[in-house]
């Protein structure tokens, strides 16, 4: 069964345009992304809270905008070029459009919206973790997947310093549930590491 991206890449689209953005810069100063469905092609965006703090990373096969999709509120959020990108941007109303004329759409779009939701909670619960240790036990136990993002965006996205994400990965490597470098981090004992979070 097709994803609903991949059917909504597949469909001729009006308005439907290619764009590149250099490293750093927001997509808002290139175009109103407010109005656009986001696909990355290939890169990464970070998507930041309107107060700056990184709340996501997004990379190529993933998309930014489709949440609010039959919402005239822009998202709360905005879009930055974490690296070199290229996108393909899809028109919200050409989308709802296309949609009317697809049962398949709505369905696939459904799905979709489930799995956003399931992300959202399993985020939330992460960030009621009070105690910081804990907090990198669980995100280490079940990470969002793909690859593992940079220490600084990894201290972001758990909301703590990078000091203390490093204290804890160290700590953590000295029990033995982690192999801890610069360039990766390896879990080695899935057990101790339910302990840490569990305790």
């Amino acid at each position: 069964m097709q994803s609903f991206l991949s059917l909504l890449l597949a469909s001729q689209i009006d308005g439907r345009r290619s764009v590149c953005v250099r490293k750093g810069l927001s997509l808002d100063d290139v175009f109103p992304s407010g109005k656009m469905i986001v696909v990355i092609d290939s890169g990464e965006l970070e998507v930041r809270c309107r107060h700056g703090a990184l709340a996501n990373i997004i990379s190529a096969g993933d998309a930014y905008g489709i949440s609010n999709l039959f919402c005239d509120a822009p998202l709360a959020s905005h879009l930055k070029a974490r690296t070199d990108v290229a996108l393909t941007l899809l028109p919200k109303q050409s989308v709802r459009s296309l949609m009317d004329g697809d049962i398949r759409l709505y369905h696939e779009y459904c799905r979709l919206l489930n799995r956003k939701l399931d992300f959202l909670f399993s985020r939330v619960e992460l960030l009621s973790i009070k105690s910081n240790r804990k907090r990198v036990a669980g995100y280490l136990l079940s990470p969002p997947g793909g690859p593992l993002p940079s220490r600084e965006a990894l201290a972001d996205y758990l909301a703590m310093g990078r000091s203390a994400l490093f204290r804890e990965l160290g700590h953590l490597e000295e029990i033995g549930a982690i192999n801890y470098s610069s360039q990766d981090i390896v879990v080695l004992d899935r057990n101790r590491l339910k302990e840490v979070a569990d305790a």
